[in-house]
C-alpha cells in the first residue's frame, strides 16, 4: 500500500469543494456555510447551513484520520520489516543449536567415568542454554511481527473510517448546495404520488 495515495485523493476532494463553495476555516470551529446556503431563500435554509457546515467538519476530520492512519502505516511496515528480518535470522540461529545440540548428544551414554558424564552434562547445559537464547529470539521476533501487522492493520483501517468520514461529509456539503439552489424543488414523496395518481 503506498502511502500518501489516500491523502492526496482527500486533499483534491476537499480542495475542489472549497473552491465550489468558496468556504475555508482554519480551525473546525470556526466554519461557516457559504452565503449562497445560509443567506438562501430556502426555507430551510438554517437547517442546510448547519448540514454544510457538519459535511465539512466532517471531511475535516476524515482527512486528519487520514493522515494519521498513513503514519501509522508507515512506522508498522518498517517494524515489520525489521521483524522479518529479526525472526528469519533467529530462525536459522535457532535451528543451528539445535543442530549442534543433535551433533553434541550422538557421542553421550559411552562415559567409562563420572568426570566423562560431568564434562558431558556441562556441555549440554552450554547447548541448552544457547539454544534456549535462540529460540527465545524467535518468540520475540513473532511477537514483534503479530504487533506489526496488527498496527498495519489499525493503520489501514483508520484511513478506510477517514475516506468514509470525506465522502459523508461532501454528500452532505452537495446536498446542501443543491437544496439551496434557486430554483430548486424538492422531490415528491411516493406516498404523495400515489395519492395523486389514485384520485
Amino acid at each position: 500500500m503506498k502511502t500518501g495515495l489516500f491523502t492526496t485523493a482527500a486533499m483534491a476532494l476537499i480542495l475542489s469543494t472549497m473552491s465550489v463553495t468558496g468556504a475555508a476555516a482554519g480551525k473546525t470551529e470556526d466554519i461557516i456555510a457559504p452565503v449562497g446556503i445560509s443567506s438562501s431563500a430556502s426555507p430551510i435554509a438554517n437547517e442546510l447551513s448547519t448540514v454544510w457546515v457538519d459535511g465539512r467538519r466532517q471531511e475535516l476530520a476524515g482527512l486528519a484520520q487520514i493522515k494519521d492512519g498513513e503514519k501509522q502505516i508507515k512506522k508498522a511496515q518498517k517494524s515489520k520489516s525489521k521483524a522479518n528480518e529479526k525472526l528469519t535470522k533467529s530462525r536459522a540461529l535457532s535451528d543451528d543449536q539445535r543442530a549442534a545440540y543433535s551433533r553434541l548428544v550422538t557421542g553421550f551414554g559411552v562415559a567409562a567415568t563420572p568426570y566423562v558424564v560431568e564434562t558431558e552434562a556441562k556441555s549440554l547445559k552450554k547447548a541448552a542454554d544457547e539454544w534456549k537464547d535462540a529460540y527465545q529470539n524467535v518468540e520475540k521476533a513473532e511477537t514483534n511481527l503479530k504487533e506489526a501487522q496488527t498496527e498495519l492493520a489499525a493503520g489501514q483501517s483508520a484511513v478506510r473510517a477517514g475516506n468514509e468520514l470525506i465522502v459523508a461529509g461532501s454528500v452532505k456539503m452537495r446536498r446542501a448546495e443543491v437544496e439551496s439552489a434557486p430554483g430548486y424543488v424538492p422531490p415528491v414523496a411516493n406516498e404523495a404520488l400515489e395519492t395523486i395518481t389514485a384520485q
